[in-house]
């Protein structure tokens, strides 16, 4: 056989090639596993070596770059890297790859990399320098080695778009020639203000050299807050937190704009005063890392089990997660997932089928990527010990005990798409469980023909039955909808130690809110079947316009579960808003039973006694003629535009605003329709939930308005349907928004829905279309709970705990351990299964 038989077909890859080479695309192998990857030089996909004949039986592709990582003895990290004949390289902005925990004293694994050509099927290594191999086949090998793999691309772009921005006072700042203040980068250092003995939480102002305390922690720790009485006093404005620097980042604050910044100039700021990043190392933690340490030294603890010595373990079932930069929550998720039956089944049971016969690139492929997942979760081919802990680039908590896996090609599938999870931020478990499962139901609906197994999602759903109630007729209405996430409120009058709650914040009120060292954290005790009941608990809505009366009045509105799913997910409504709008936790325990009962929950439609509400009872009704401001009708009429035009504009935008109307009309000069008179309807209301009902078109927004919801962390058509249905009310628009949470999406679906109907909410639910679930007895156990460390959702730590052959085991990145005693009563989402 020729050697190199597809020569013409070997491309040199570029930047916006689509490499992977630190994955094996069906299997956890890296280039530190064994003979290392195989690299399609044509396909540009890493293969392990079991599997590149599967490859080449797929593609008929011979040539593969083998790529092999071979560790070498560890050394300290005892000086920079010096280069371009001895000049020190400036911080660089990212930082991605270096050391994210605290602990100056780790050892840093390097490694030596081996490459080498691999000609298949002749199993035939080739040298990248033998003479044998063709110009164009060993410049794409060069090409290949210095690229980044798609992985690593996707981290820098979401670590860019993530990063803090410069500060608008940094290439403005006149250092002082101050020649006799040098500061030594190895300290130490203390605060400059006469008689302050603060020696940790420094800042260096970068004009003056001046070094001076921060603020007060919320624990009573910290500073004395010289350094922002510096800025008072000199309004010098940037300063630099001592003790974070090293060559690769740096806390950067600026005072003028109360934020964290980067500075483009700071090595040349720093080296004024002495300071060379590149031989300075980390001695304090990061004002992020700070921000999480309140709750997170408490709540930590308790997952811990600390002061207990806990067992590694290790085997099928038992394999780590490696964390990929905040990738916590999906690795929860996953764990739990991977735990129930059914997921194990319908994605191993025909693995080897799927990789042989899917001719799609296994990296887009959804089908391989489960399958790969679920074998390397549940295989134990990866829950092996480490030979000695460590602790990647990412994780934020324990060293890894076990290599684990990195599922690194399967978050860059499911994330691809998603403007949230694809980046690297930390994300709510709770809304990538909701999306997971999404994703599944669509991708099984194209599922390959050899699968026979039920969709695993179905285990989860269940109808969940809507009641209302008319204020004024008593009449009802009955609609199912379909669901497969059980959210309950948690509400701060359901505690059962209420009186040492309140003694406990009494006594921190007279220490000045700081908690004493010793001092053990009081928190309300919330039974989780208080919650559950709540579900249930009638509320009252407003503005509901009846159709039974024509009139608006309120309705009482309720929930119940028609039916019951194999396996409930339960998630608590934990985190709320101050009334800023700004996001923090209840910070409760739950008092969570390993067996619940909720038969007493489930929904058995119209009661009798009771009257269905009657639909489209106003249809006859003739709405009355609106009125209009005059001063402001002439206003517009003034301006020469059309009486029709201008009656419109009023109608869009409330009637009291004639330059917003002015604007509306300029807006919509072009509508093919904008010299019609626009009938009047009565039915302006879908129930109480779209106020505009196909009238969109009529409605101008005022982009200040939307701007100010959306900054609240709203989609742009929630903040526009919530100022439909409060017409343009800002403040109301927000309440409505916050009383509307739990279904926004759908009423978001509903309102679009209703622009193309001239009266869909006379039309009658229907529940006969929605799609049958199992049903069984209300009777459920404990199989696992994902707990969550941290002020709000979107930052802290997640880890989540399972019940496996009656022992619970606590799943922490790739740190997995015997649990002696499970901390249920920080759970955040409970998974139950029904006995």
């Amino acid at each position: 056989m020729e050697l190199f038989p597809e020569l013409k077909n070997i491309k040199v890859p570029t930047e916006k090639s689509r490499l992977w080479k630190d994955e094996c695309c069906y299997c956890f192998d890296t280039p530190e596993n064994g003979e290392g990857l195989f690299i399609d030089l044509i396909g540009l996909l890493a293969f392990s070596k079991k599997y590149v004949q599967l490859n080449y039986q797929k593609t008929h592709h011979h040539l593969y770059l083998n790529f092999k990582k071979v560790a070498i003895v560890n050394e300290k990290v005892t000086s920079p890297t010096i280069e371009n004949g001895g000049e020190e390289k400036p911080p660089k902005k990212l930082a991605i790859g270096v050391e994210g925990g605290f602990n100056v004293e780790d050892e840093e694994i390097k490694y030596e990399e081996h490459y080498k050509l691999y000609i298949f099927p002749d199993d035939k290594f080739l040298e990248l320098s033998d003479p044998l191999i063709p110009e164009n086949v060993r410049e794409c090998c060069e090409k290949i080695k210095t690229l980044n793999s798609q992985s690593r691309k996707e981290e820098i772009v979401s670590w860019n778009a993530e990063s803090v921005f410069p500060s608008a006072f940094a290439e403005s700042i006149i250092q002082l020639d101050n020649n006799t203040k040098k500061i030594d980068p190895k300290g130490p250092w203390r605060c400059d203000v006469e008689g302050c003995d603060k020696v940790e939480n420094l800042w260096l102002n970068l004009t003056d050299g001046f070094i001076g305390c921060g603020r007060k922690y919320a624990d009573g720790t910290g500073g004395n807050g010289h350094a922002q009485e510096h800025f008072n006093q000199t309004q010098y404005p940037i300063s630099v937190k001592l003790g974070t620097i090293t060559k690769d980042h740096a806390d950067v604050y600026s005072y003028p704009e109360d934020d964290m910044v980067s500075d483009p100039l700071l090595f040349q700021h720093l080296t004024h005063w002495g300071l060379n990043p590149n031989v300075m190392v980390k001695t304090e933690k990061s004002m992020a890392e700070l921000e999480l340490d309140q709750n997170l030294n408490f709540e930590f603890g308790k997952i811990q089990e600390k002061g207990k010595l806990l067992e590694n373990v290790f085997g099928p079932g038992l394999t780590g997660i490696e964390n990929l930069g905040n990738s916590c929550y999906m690795s929860s998720v996953i764990q739990m997932i991977f735990a129930i039956d059914s997921f194990q089944t319908r994605y191993l049971k025909d693995r080897e089928t799927s990789f042989k016969d899917i001719t799609q690139d296994p990296t887009q492929s959804f089908e391989i990527q489960m399958s790969k997942l679920a074998h390397g979760l549940l295989s134990g081919d990866y829950s092996i010990p480490l030979s000695k802990p460590s602790k990647n680039a990412n994780e934020e908590s324990e060293a890894a005990t076990q290599v684990g896996i990195a599922p690194k090609m399967f978050k860059s599938l499911i994330g691809a798409t998603h403007p949230e999870f694809s980046t690297m931020k930390q994300q709510d478990a709770h809304e990538y469980l909701q999306y997971l499962l999404e994703y599944i139901e669509r991708a099984e609906r194209s599922r390959p023909s050899w699968i026979q197994q039920t969709n695993p999602t179905r285990l989860f759903q269940f109808h969940n039955e809507d009641r209302i109630e008319c204020g004024s007729s008593g009449q009802v209405k009955y609609t199912r909808r379909l669901e497969n996430i059980l959210s309950v409120p948690v509400n701060l009058d359901d505690a059962t130690n209420k009186q040492e709650v309140l003694q406990y914040e009494e006594t921190l009120k007279q220490q000045n809110g700081v908690r004493q060292k010793d001092q053990e954290e009081i928190r309300p005790i919330i039974p989780l079947v208080s919650c559950i009941n709540g579900f249930v608990e009638p509320y009252r809505v407003d503005d509901f316009l009846s159709p039974a009366t024509g009139a608006k009045t309120f309705s009482l509105n309720s929930s119940r579960m028609a039916t019951f799913p194999e396996v409930l997910i339960i998630h608590l409504k934990k985190y709320t808003y101050n009334a800023d709008y700004t996001p923090k936790k209840l910070n409760v325990f739950m008092d969570v039973p390993d067996v619940i009962d909720i038969d007493s929950l489930r929904g058995r439609g119209i009661k009798e006694g009771e009257v269905p509400l009657k639909e489209g009872t106003i249809n006859n009704t003739k709405a009355p003629e609106p009125s209009f401001n005059q001063e402001v009708l002439d206003t517009l009429l003034s301006m020469d535009f059309p009486l029709v035009r201008c009656k419109k504009a009023l109608l869009a935008t409330g009637g009291k605003d004639a330059e917003l109307a002015m604007n509306w009309i300029f807006e919509h000069t072009e509508d093919p329709d904008i010299d019609i008179e626009q009938p009047v309807n009565n039915n302006n209301n879908n129930n109480n939930n779209s106020g505009n009902n196909g009238n969109d078109k009529l409605f101008v927004f005022n982009p200040q308005d939307v701007d100010n919801i959306i900054g609240m962390g709203f989609t742009d058509p929630q903040a526009k349907l919530a100022l439909k249905n409060t017409n343009g009310n800002l403040e109301r628009a927000a309440d409505w928004l916050f009383s509307h949470i739990d279904n926004l999406d759908e009423l978001v679906a509903k309102d679009n829905a209703s622009t193309s109907s001239i009266n869909p909410s006379l039309i009658p639910q229907s529940t006969t279309s929605l799609q049958p679930v199992s049903d069984g007895v209300g009777k459920y156990e404990l199989l696992g709970f994902i707990s969550h460390l941290g002020n709000n959702v979107t930052c802290g730590h997640y880890v989540c705990h399972i019940k496996k052959n009656n022992r619970w085991i606590k799943f922490n990145d790739r740190h997995v351990q015997l649990s002696e005693q499970p901390p249920k009563e920080l759970g955040y989402i409970y998974f139950y299964k029904r006995q």
